[in-house]
């Protein structure tokens, strides 16, 4: 059968999704049938019959997507199934892998996203039913057969996940691109070689405890890091007709992305224990006290806890809409309408918006601009340029002690303009500047303990900026005051040299 006319199964209680599904699928040419419950989806299986893949919802009524699983895996061995799910955690991706799934997408999802997944499942299926095929040519050595048959190598071969096959003498027989990516060191080996020249010995525990088990044959699953990612590795047996162990396959697959998504769900949801909950907290104190009749008298107090209040549920509010843009760009739902703008009249507005806070704080504001930028255009949309620099120069005032002083620079720089917000504040650590742009990332010692934030908005920075083709750094020094940088590039430089990216 040609691997884009497979047949493949989605199980998912989303409609929206379902239909997304079916629409990318059906214009590869693969035939695609939905359901949407576990049970109707089994239903369809067994009915069916000939599905060559499953993608399959966790969170589903009637039956759970674990439980489908397991129970198409009864019916049909072969079968590739993928989670798709927006509940994107280690734990439940090796909890799926253990129970059959063979890999995991998390929505929302792109079509590439989708489909180079369910080709790679497909070319992996390959490979196992010509592997139970060569089993049953009774080869003795999984050495053999990888010499002798290169249809399954050359398989293999494509996978963008590590593969690395064993004999039952615990020598490496067989490795693809894949895992020579994640062990360099591999390629120079000549095969077959000794399993403890892997150079992983967290791989080499798990291929071991596979292929001289106490127990009978087992499945190993395990996270690994290598380097700084992170992969899940499995290994499973290989076995003889009679049951014997002819060898084994691990497979280790990049799981990076999940774990930093899993990092920052855990940070988000800190976040919003304290960012959000503090501040409502105090606003509802505040109206508590003045519904109870506590302050009749003080009309001074009484405004000046409804200031508090307002001022409480600003930052809730720049939170919010902080949260939606960097999930709009994450997304790609976020539009920009990029015109010629004079860099100076936005920077002016921004120091406009800023300037209260600022003589509050008792800071001194100034901003230069050099003569030769008067004559200089950028192409960008004014409203993502204004957020930029607002939220500079807003991060420069929160972050510096009282008194202190703020100078924004607009300079001309070959095909670029620079924009630079320099305060006289705590600075940073060059770890802490080296994280500074991460999602949820806030420095934490003394001088920032009581300064409110969420972590997202320098985050948001970088992003708008690389969506205008430019560049945004820091310079720092504890103590000292830090000096972030932005370059974009002149309009004209834009027109000569299109931006091609997505």
């Amino acid at each position: 059968m040609n691997e884009s006319e497979a047949r493949v199964l989605v199980v998912d209680d989303e409609l929206g999704i379902r239909e997304g599904c079916r629409r990318i699928l059906e214009s590869e040419g693969f035939v695609v049938a939905a359901a949407g419950d576990g049970e109707a989806g089994l239903e369809l299986f067994k009915q069916g019959g000939g599905f060559a893949v499953a993608l399959v919802d966790l969170k589903m009524p009637k039956m759970g997507g674990i439980q489908l699983i397991k129970r198409l895996r009864e019916l049909d061995e072969d079968v590739v199934i993928f989670v798709i799910t927006a509940y994107a955690a280690i734990e439940t991706a090796v909890e799926a892998t253990r129970h059959g799934a063979y890999g995991y997408i998390p929505k929302p999802f792109t079509p590439d996203e989708l489909l180079l997944p369910v080709r790679n499942g497909l070319r992996s299926r390959a490979l196992s039913i010509e592997a139970k095929r060569l089993r049953e040519e009774r080869e003795r050595r999984l050495l053999e057969v990888a010499f002798e048959r290169s249809k399954a190598s050359t398989i293999i071969s494509c996978m963008t996940d590590g593969v690395l096959v064993i004999n039952r003498d615990s020598q490496i027989v067989l490795r693809n691109n894949g895992m020579m990516r994640i062990l360099p060191g591999l390629a120079a080996l000549t095969l077959p070689s000794a399993l403890e020249r892997l150079g992983c010995p967290d791989l080499e525990a798990l291929i071991h405890e596979v292929l001289f088990s106490d127990s009978g044959p087992v499945i190993a699953s395990k996270e690994l890091m290598v380097g700084k990612c992170a992969y899940l590795a499995n290994a499973s047996p290989v076995l003889e007709p009679n049951g014997d162990v002819m060898g084994a396959v691990a497979v280790m697959r990049d799981v990076t992305v999940l774990k930093k998504l899993d990092v920052a769900k855990s940070m988000f949801i800190s976040m919003v224990a304290h960012e959000v909950k503090n501040p409502l907290a105090a606003v509802e104190n505040y109206l508590n006290l003045i519904l109870g009749g506590y302050v009749d008298d003080e009309p001074e107090q009484s405004r000046n806890m409804l200031e508090r209040s307002l001022l409480r549920i600003s930052t809730l509010r720049t939170m919010v809409s902080e949260l939606i843009n960097l999930t709009a760009i994450e997304t790609g739902n976020f539009s920009v309408t990029r015109s010629e703008l004079d860099i100076r009249e936005v920077v002016s507005a921004a120091v406009e918006a800023c300037q209260e806070k600022a003589r509050e704080r008792g800071h001194e504001l100034s901003v230069t601009c050099d003569p030769d930028v008067e004559r200089r255009r950028i192409l960008a949309d004014r409203d993502s340029l204004l957020m930029v620099c607002t939220n500079l120069i807003d991060n420069a005032i929160k972050y510096t002690p009282d008194h202190g002083h703020i100078h924004v620079r607009i300079e001309s720089s070959g095909l670029f303009v620079k924009l630079a917000v320099k305060d006289d504040g705590i600075g940073m650590s060059d770890e802490e500047a080296e994280r500074v742009f991460d999602e949820f990332f806030r420095a934490k010692n003394s001088g920032t303990v009581h300064v409110p934030g969420t972590g997202l908005g320098l985050s948001l920075v970088k992003k708008l900026v690389e969506i205008h083709e430019g560049t945004v750094s820091v310079q720092t020094t504890p103590g000292k005051g830090s000096t972030f940088v932005v370059c974009l590039p002149v309009a004209e430089r834009v027109r000569e040299f299109p931006f091609q990216g997505g």
